[in-house]
Formats: structure tokens, sequence, C-alpha cells
């Protein structure tokens, strides 16, 4: 029976890292192709707007106020101790919970609907803005009605692999679709209304994998102690929703839709690579989340230690070689597109650095997150939100694009020193300058590489073939740099993954 179940675990950890490999994949795809698609047929001016749209409309996280990570906190204990009563009395009252969410987003919708047309000044006409907010609106509002509670549940068992299966079958047929819809009708409405109408797979799939795997007790009652806990993650997730998406919002509001078009183009990058990054860093956080479960110091201890090993691989191995190459992309991904100025050198390499900085305290964060400890992070979350939005209100007028990075940038520092600071606090005998160490370490690394490339393989020309050319020999010439810098950071972290394969 043992035997049985560490093979099943073995087999979900797999299937977890692969489904979330395919469905990042075609993430970055969908990112690629969509925008495109929209830039060729539609201009600069409509993709700023469907961007700035959907950033005003994410403005619902704000209403959830945090408690999808309260929720998967919550499920992780009930989970390992098979405590069905408790998980049922979750699942429900997290239902409950997403349904008024739905509710309050459509009236949201409406007000939105109504009054963006006549806040900013797109070039469009009131009805054409109008309904294409509604029409954004249609997959987020599928998901907190209908959704998320399953997907919760899902993933906290280590059963993400149906959540990301399902998103790749949405994901490639919007791409799809899209494709047809622009041969028949090129219509932006009618794209984005196709697309938005496949999130119905959603809440089929999942609803009919839970009914068959789980024996959830629709008569259990409420959790009454759940929804007290999501003021504690409401400031966590405030200060998540400060860093993706206010500053289109900022950018509406102080430029115009051409700027945010630009901002948008070079966010598929950094979004691209936050997608490989997550495919990894999501089959990761159950693992540490049953972990701390455990009270096992020296389990938790050992699996921060290679989640931090694979994070500074990732993030510094893809951010580095992005910070050199993300203005050629977007010079080859624009070409003949002639309504803005895409060739924005400064803003994208700090675009990437404040991406890369974000995602560097996801180990001490993610640790955080499944110890619960969301009322602990309050203060610095708000803390984090106001120093991005002040300084990128102090900058914009003058730098425009540049301005909201550097804001960016400044609340990431801020947080990531905090958020390592804290894991002390949960993980005993886990002092904050072994991190800083293997930081510094990868940053002088990183500044060797960076003045070998400058010297010896620049990047001259914006064409295909050199891109391709240059992209290869950074990727071999870094690949080497952060082994090197592994050997010497994470040597330990490499003596088990090599004694891992070799029993393997």
């Amino acid at each position: 029976m043992v035997l049985v179940i560490v093979v099943a675990k073995f087999i979900h950890s797999r299937i977890n890292i692969i489904s979330n490999i395919i469905l990042q994949i075609a993430n970055i795809f969908s990112w690629f192709i969509i925008p495109k698609i929209i830039l060729t047929y539609f201009g600069s001016d409509v993709n700023g707007l469907v961007s700035s749209i959907t950033q005003f409309l994410s403005y619902i996280t704000l209403i959830e106020g945090g408690v999808t990570g309260v929720v998967m906190a919550s499920l992780y204990k009930p989970l390992v101790n098979n405590d069905n009563k408790k998980i049922s009395a979750i699942i429900k009252t997290s239902q409950k919970f997403y349904k008024k969410v739905g509710i309050i987003f459509s009236i949201y919708c409406l007000i939105l609907a109504t009054v963006y047309p006549l806040l900013f000044n797109t070039g469009f006409n009131y009805l054409y803005v109008f309904s294409l907010v509604i029409v954004l609106s249609i997959n987020l509002l599928i998901q907190y009605m209908y959704s998320l509670a399953f997907r919760n549940l899902l993933n906290a068992d280590k059963k993400g692999y149906v959540v990301s299966f399902t998103q790749t079958l949405i994901l490639v047929l919007g791409i799809l679709l899209s494709y047809i819809s622009v041969a028949i009708y090129p219509s932006i409405h009618i794209l984005k209304l196709i697309t938005g109408l496949l999130f119905v797979l959603q809440p089929i799939i999942y609803n009919k994998y839970v009914k068959n795997h789980y024996n959830i007790m629709h008569d259990a009652k409420d959790d009454k102690n759940l929804l007290k806990n999501r003021w504690n993650g409401f400031a966590i997730n405030i200060a998540a929703f400060i860093h993706n998406c206010t500053d289109i919002a900022i950018l509406t509001i102080f430029t115009n839709l051409a700027t945010v078009s630009i901002y948008s183009v070079y966010s598929i990058v950094t979004n691209g690579l936050r997608s490989i990054f997550n495919a990894v860093s999501n089959a990761i956080v159950p693992n540490i989340g049953q972990a701390y479960a455990s009270e096992n110091t020296e389990e938790i201890n050992s699996k921060m230690d290679l989640y931090e090993f694979v994070t500074f691989n990732l993030v510094f191995y893809m951010f580095t070689i992005a910070a050199l190459l993300i203005t050629p992309f977007v010079m080859i991904y624009t070409h003949g597109i002639n309504d803005a100025n895409y060739n924005q050198l400064i803003f994208g390499v700090l675009l990437v650095v404040s991406e890369a900085i974000y995602l560097i305290k996801f180990p001490h964060l993610n640790l955080s997150y499944s110890a619960n400890k969301f009322k602990e992070l309050t203060i610095p979350a708000f803390l984090e939100a106001g120093i991005n939005i002040i300084v990128s209100l102090v900058f914009v007028s003058k730098l425009g694009l540049i301005g909201v990075a550097i804001g960016t940038i400044c609340g990431m520092i801020y947080r990531l020193i905090y958020q390592v600071y804290f894991s002390t606090k949960l993980i005993k005998n886990r002092p904050q300058k072994v991190f800083y160490k293997k930081l510094l370490v990868y940053i002088i690394f990183t500044l060797i590489g960076l003045t070998l490339c400058y010297y010896f393989v620049p990047i001259s020309k914006f064409n295909i073939g050199s891109f391709i050319k240059t992209s290869i020999v950074y990727a071999c010439l870094f690949g080497v740099m952060y082994f090197v810098a592994s050997i010497v950071a994470f040597n330990n972290e490499l003596k088990y993954l090599k004694n891992y394969l070799i029993k393997r």
C-alpha cells in the first residue's frame, strides 16, 4: 500500500511538471500570436485599448480579497490528513463566496463599461468601447462564478495537471478560432467573444473530475473562519495586483493608448518568461505547503534549498538573456507596424529587471503563503504597493514607460528584502546571509557575462537571422556562466540532484 502511494505521488509530480510546461508553452504562443493578430488587423490603438480594459477588469482581484491564497493554504492540512469533512466545508464556503464575487463583478463591469468611454479619450465611439468592456469580462465572470473553488482543490491536492490540460485546450482552441474569426470577419468584438466563451469548458471539466475523484459533502457546514482569514490575505492580493495591473492603468491616465500598446507588447516577453518559471514553480509549491504542514524542519529546509536553486538558475538565465534581446525581439515582432515607436531599449531592460526581482523572491513568498502567514505580511504588502504607486506617479509624467518601470523596481526591491528576512522566522537554521551570498555570486557572474557580450557578441541588426545566431551564442554563454555559479553557490544541491538522477 505504501509503495502504491509513493508511486502515485511520483507520477502526479511528473505529470504536474509536464502539464505545466505544456500549459506555459501554450500561454507563450497565445501571448505572442493573439496580440500580433490584433496589431496586424486592428492597429496599436485597439491593442492598447484591449490591454487597458483588461487591466481595469482585473480589479476583480481586489474584490476577491485574497481568498484564493487563503483557501489553498487552508486545504493543505486536511488533504494530508484526509479530513473530508473539513475539505467539503472549505469548498462549500469558497463556492458561495466566489458566486458573490461574480455578482459584484457583473455590476462592476456595467459601471466600467458606462464610465470608461467618458473618462478616457480613446478615439473610439462610446458604443464600441462599452460593448468591448462587456465582451472582455466574459471569461473572468465564468471563472469566478463556476470554476475557482474546484480549481483551488485540484491545485492544492497536486492534481494541477487537470487544470493545466484544461487551460491548454482553451488556449489552443482560442488561437485557432482567432485566426478563423479574422479570416471570416475581422472584428475585435467577435474575436474576444469567441475566446471568452471557451472558458465554459473549465467548470464542465472540473466538475466532472471532482465528482468522480472526491467525496464532497454537499450538506457540509460552512467554514466560518475561512472568510475571516481572507482579510489577512487582502494586502497580499493588493501587492500582487499593484505589480501586475497598475502600470497600464497609470499609463492609460497619463499617456495614450499607443504607449499602453508598447508596454503590453514588451510585457509579452516578460509574461512568457514568467510562464516558463511558473511551469516549474507551480509544481513545487504544493510540496512546500505540505512539507510545512508536516512540521518537519529538515524536510522544509531541503525543499526550500532546491526551490531556491531552481529559482536562481531559471530567473537569472532567462531574464539576463531577455534583457539583451527584448528590444531586438520587439522590433522584429512589430516589423511593418509604424503607428507607435516600439524601439524602447531602456524601458525593455528595466521591465525585465523588475520582473526578475519579482520572481527571485518566490520561494520565500510561497513559503509564507503555505504557512498561512497572511496577517504578518499585511503591512509589508501595503508598503510595497505604496512605494510602487508613489514612485510611478512621480516619474510617469516626465519619463513615461521608464517612470512606471522604476516604480515597480523600487517596490520589488523592498519586498524581496523583507521576504527573505521573514523566512528566518518560519524556518530554523536559515540565516538571511546565505541567500544574499548566493545572490551576489549570481550577480557577479551575470556582470561578467554581460561584459563579454558587450565586447564580443553584440547584436547589431534587427533581423531574424542575426537575432537567432546571437540568441544561440547568449544561451550557450550564460548556460556555462550559471552552471559555474551553481557550483559555487549551490554545490550541495547539485550533489543531491546528481545522486537523484543516478538512482533513477
